[in-house]
């Protein structure tokens, strides 16, 4: 999947601009990609994966609602993106095996 979106080295650059909006909004770089995904007009709900009986999973999934992506958040993430492929238009989404 990396390697059909962008590569190893775009996905390194993506980490590494999530990881510095992280560390602005001291919450996980998972809380930031969950964030920006909420954020799509189309999307409605995100599931995030986590372990069974590991409560600080819970806690830090939660924190995702503690605050906004600003412009800035946006400008790190967006130039990184346009890069990329179109994961959809590449597999289709998670049930097209299915149809």
């Amino acid at each position: 999947m990396i390697d059909i979106w962008g590569g190893w080295a775009l996905f390194q650059e993506l980490l590494s601009a999530l990881k510095g909006i992280a560390a602005k909004h001291q919450v996980s770089i998972a809380n930031i990609g969950v964030r920006y995904v909420l954020d799509q007009p189309a999307v409605a709900g995100v599931i995030v994966g986590a372990r069974l009986g590991v409560a600080q999973h819970i806690s830090d999934n939660t924190r995702v609602f503690g605050y906004t992506l600003d412009a800035d958040d946006l400008a790190a993430i967006e130039p990184v993106l346009a890069k990329s492929r179109d994961l959809i238009e590449l597999i289709g989404d998670c049930g097209d095996e299915y149809r």
